[in-house]
């Protein structure tokens, strides 16, 4: 009997492995580009002095691809935050691709997110142009409707550590010239 249940339960959390690899093959490409060149973007960062927002995530994880889709590509899509508000970059924990780091060395993508705290997955990490923290991170989704308000907080948190005299509403309705 024991190794019955055994059997039924392992056969079940297959059917739910299953479940989730199928979920992940239907997801669409996101609109939020990938990082692919720390150095570049955060000498753009120290130019504009704008925050970078790095959004740790992994393919396998539901909640990452659900703050990607409902929140973070309608951010990316309409254009209103990148480069005016801030930089906005995917970072995957699963990736192991090298890319030149802040002050040109190669980091391994998934290290950085690990340097930065973000094993747990969705984490939304601000940093400066110098690889510095400037806002406190965001870790999962507590509630998906109020997390570009969230953002917004956070975005006044890194401009006013970062010495920036830009602040943008709390509560995003129409994102107007800074």
């Amino acid at each position: 009997m024991r190794q019955l249940l055994s059997l039924l339960l392992a056969s079940l959390m297959l059917l739910g492995g299953c479940e989730q690899l199928a979920n992940a093959d239907s997801y669409q490409p996101s609109k939020l580009k990938e990082l692919t060149n720390l150095q570049t973007l955060a000498q753009q960062s120290r130019e504009q002095n704008l925050p970078i927002m790095l959004t740790v995530g992994a393919e396998w994880c539901d909640f990452c691809h659900q703050l990607r889709e409902e929140v973070l590509d309608p951010m990316a899509l309409g254009g209103d935050y990148e480069g005016r508000y801030m930089f906005m970059r995917y970072l995957s924990i699963d990736d192991h691709t090298p890319i030149p780091g802040v002050n040109g060395a190669p980091i391994i993508k998934n290290k950085l997110a690990y340097r930065l705290n973000a094993d747990l997955t969705p984490t939304v990490v601000f940093i400066d142009g110098h690889g510095n923290e400037v806002a406190d991170k965001i870790i999962g989704i507590a509630n998906i409707e109020l997390y570009t308000t969230l953002i917004h907080k956070r975005l006044n948190q890194a401009y006013q550590n970062m010495n920036n005299p830009l602040r943008i509403d709390a509560m995003p309705t129409s994102i107007s010239e800074p």
